[in-house]
């Protein structure tokens, strides 16, 4: 079976905003930006969507909306909000690793007032470090919330139940253990692959990416790695990911976390060869 080879980066075709602006702007809007993959000249068309955002005047309601329509072959995802709540997701640890890159990223379509220029501006002095105790307390909560998917997933690798583990695993564990240590850390997104930056930033090596690249199932060794590993190996990961952001959980937290590292410790070494 052959694979086409990868399509070249692309940008939008001028005369495709041109028509497409007037249709966007109305009597509610300030600003229309373009954000993403195209904003950032790194879209794969047919595989990219065009991100768009209407920038809507203040409302004591501050109303948002997202539709996703197709025009002239381009899938767009509009969204229509208005500018306090850019300012409000550079407060919040979890929004800001993601929206401060493509705030600043943005291509600015129209802004008949400056505004989100100058906001866009702003960001540029924007500091992680107002952030960190409130990013401290929400990997903290987030691993210990975790606690009782990290609890049925050392049931599951022991009774073999591979529809728990698929769901455990991909669905709760490495998303979660990545926004704790993404947000803990302050990793700031840039591009569409986080996982990697994560990676990046604490080791290609280290423990924690050999941790979830097992198991996630990635085909690091040369025999398939079973599902039943792949839990053991994602029970780890969250052992790491707990000794790597330690110092961050609060006291309470932390007496739950170490309960439960016994509770995996003694039973993988009980059940698992």
């Amino acid at each position: 079976m052959t694979s086409n080879p990868p399509s070249a980066p692309s940008t939008l075709p001028e005369e495709f905003l041109t028509s497409l602006l007037p249709q966007l702007d109305d009597d509610t809007v300030t600003a229309v930006i373009l954000h993403g993959s195209y904003a950032r000249g790194e879209a794969r068309p047919p595989f990219s969507d065009v991100d768009l955002v209407r920038i809507l005047r203040e409302t004591p309601d501050r109303k948002q909306q997202k539709q996703f329509i197709w025009h002239d072959g381009y899938l767009l995802n509009l969204s229509s909000r208005p500018l306090s709540i850019y300012r409000d997701w550079l407060t919040i640890p979890q929004e800001a690793i993601f929206r401060l890159s493509t705030i600043r990223d943005a291509r600015i379509l129209l802004d008949k007032e400056g505004s989100f220029r100058a906001f866009q501006q702003e960001t540029l002095h924007w500091k992680w470090e107002p952030l960190q105790d409130a990013a401290n307390a929400y990997a903290s909560r987030l691993l210990v919330e975790l606690t009782e998917v990290v609890l049925r997933t050392l049931g599951a690798v022991q009774n073999h139940n591979t529809l728990m583990l698929i769901e455990r695993i991909y669905l709760h564990i490495l998303p979660a253990v990545t926004e704790a240590v993404g947000v803990q850390r302050g990793i700031l997104a840039t591009g569409n692959n986080y996982v990697l930056q994560v990676f990046q930033s604490l080791g290609m090596d280290s423990s924690w990416t050999r941790y979830y690249l097992d198991a996630a199932g990635s085909p690091s060794h040369v025999s398939q790695i079973s599902l039943e590993a792949r839990g053991v190996a994602a029970l780890r990961l969250y052992q790491e990911t707990v000794h790597l952001l330690k110092p961050c959980f609060s006291p309470e937290h932390f007496e739950t976390i170490e309960t439960l590292l016994k509770v995996v410790d003694q039973t993988l070494h009980e059940e698992v060869p």
